[in-house]
């Protein structure tokens, strides 16, 4: 049991060169609440203070989300469109083109609307904080997956 001024578990320090062949040759699979939308992607870091995420979507692709936590994203490669609800009442709608250069961040709650406009999959990093532990396989888990095809 934890004790002192930091009662969870404490995140330690952590890189990572992201491997763009790697999530290249990643597997798809599906989007929770989105049936027939595909994504790809791995875990980069995950620590109790944040999980980071290389993430593709696929051109062409639309779909919704919504965020149980806050996230902050940047866009490496690809283009889309997004509508972002804001909570409580999802009346206010913010839109924006996202492109690669671009940092933009979803408070807690939000839900977005996400249309892939490029003909190149739309790849982003996500710094989800606290790590909500999402189920992406890390970059040694897709390593060691390729090796034994």
């Amino acid at each position: 049991m934890p004790i002192g001024l930091a009662p969870t578990a404490r995140s330690v320090f952590a890189s990572h060169d992201i491997d763009h062949a790697a999530l290249d040759g990643a597997p798809l699979f599906d989007l929770p609440f989105n049936p027939g939308v595909k994504i790809r992607g791995y875990s980069a870091i995950n620590q109790p203070n944040c999980q980071v995420i290389i993430e593709d979507f696929m051109p062409g692709d639309e779909f919704w989300w919504t965020f149980a936590h806050d996230e902050i994203q940047y866009a490496l490669a690809g283009e889309m469109e997004v509508e972002v609800y804001m909570p409580p009442l999802y009346s206010e709608v913010e839109r924006a083109t996202i492109r690669a250069g671009t940092v933009y961040s979803y408070p807690v709650g939000a839900r977005k609307y996400v249309k892939v406009t490029s003909d190149v999959p739309f790849r982003h990093i996500c710094f989800c904080p606290p790590s909500p532990d999402y189920p992406f396989p890390t970059l040694d888990q897709l390593n060691s997956a390729t090796k034994q095809e």
